[in-house]
């Protein structure tokens, strides 16, 4: 059963399902007990399934395995992410580039494309920010147990019908290069500014301005500016718990009150998903640096910013202004 705010145009903005939410509860089981033992161990493994409880679980039994392979392609992207960033800066942007490009003429070609350029290119920004072998393929290794573990509980949900949706088509080959090249140069630039500047987590922005970025214009502004408020509001809700210092128990009823509720709002217009990430990968990084809290703040917040400006002059200003010079 689905409770929603609904749209005019029909699409909720906050959809509930508490099917789906159930499931991110026996999702966050693992991460739960392991806050018990530690919060350091329980945290991340949270993270380690918070991708499959944002997917949702497919009606067919048989597509649920669509799990386990999304939940493997976030792990490998964070972790080529954090291979590239062992190059020289300018050849790591030069690349990310490429993989922007690479992935846009794949969504012209394969409709699997549009996972790729949505979700892989983007995470392989995010793995910019690792710095080390050792913490990119653990991040990786988690993630790929974490979707594994999830695909096993989905397989006990009811199978379901599943409405047949018209398969949409193709977009042409020039516009996804242009689109690629565009959002390829606009992740790139931020990568840079963020480098320059020495932050702990250059990855951040570029990660920002790919996922916000569409090729759409409605979807580009909705996805803007609901980034930049759920993280906020993630990282104000993570500050705040820290700053508590509750006992274990607290940290892993946290768990699964957050992987319940992104489970539970998977389908919503809204963009909250980043609110959720947010917050645990805030936990996961300040659990016991809490003097770090404030810098790691702005860092987040204003790399967010940045991204998402990057994704509105070069997803936007710069076709409008194109155009406009064209006619």
């Amino acid at each position: 059963m689905t409770s929603a705010v609904v749209h005019q145009s029909g699409q909720p903005a906050v959809a509930w399902s508490w099917s789906h939410a159930l499931a991110g509860g026996v999702f966050a089981l693992p991460a739960a007990v392991g806050c018990l033992i530690d919060p350091q161990l329980g945290v991340p493994l949270a993270v380690g399934v918070l991708p499959a409880a944002m997917i949702g679980i497919p009606g067919p039994r048989r597509k649920r395995l669509s799990i386990l392979i999304v939940g493997s392609l976030v792990g490998l992207s964070l972790f080529i992410g954090g291979a590239l960033a062992h190059l020289p800066t300018y050849g790591t942007a030069l690349l990310l580039i490429a993989t922007v490009v690479g992935a846009a003429l794949l969504a012209a070609v394969v409709p699997a494309g549009r996972l790729v350029l949505s979700l892989c290119a983007p995470l392989v920004g995010a793995g910019l920010s690792y710095d080390d072998w050792a913490t990119s393929a653990t991040t990786m290794l988690l993630l790929v147990a974490g979707a594994a573990y999830a695909w096993l509980v989905a397989l006990l949900w009811p199978e379901r019908t599943a409405p047949d949706r018209p398969q949409a088509p193709l977009p042409p080959r020039s516009a996804m290069l242009d689109y690629g090249v565009r959002m390829g140069f606009a992740a790139a630039i931020v990568f840079l500014i963020a480098a320059g500047l020495g932050l702990d987590h250059p990855g951040w922005a570029p990660a920002a301005c790919l996922l916000v970025a569409r090729p759409q214009l409605d979807l580009l502004q909705s996805r803007g500016v609901g980034r930049v408020l759920s993280v906020v509001v993630g990282a104000l809700a993570a500050g705040l718990l820290l700053h508590l210092s509750p006992p274990s128990v607290v940290y892993a009823l946290v768990a699964v009150a957050v992987l319940s509720a992104a489970a539970g709002t998977v389908g919503s217009r809204w963009y909250i998903t980043s609110a959720f990430t947010t917050l645990l990968v805030f936990v996961m990084l300040l659990n016991g640096h809490l003097d770090e809290g404030p810098s790691k703040f702005v860092e987040r917040v204003g790399e967010t910013v940045l991204g998402v400006a990057a994704a509105y002059l070069f997803g936007w200003a710069i076709p409008v202004l194109r155009q406009r010079t064209r006619s």
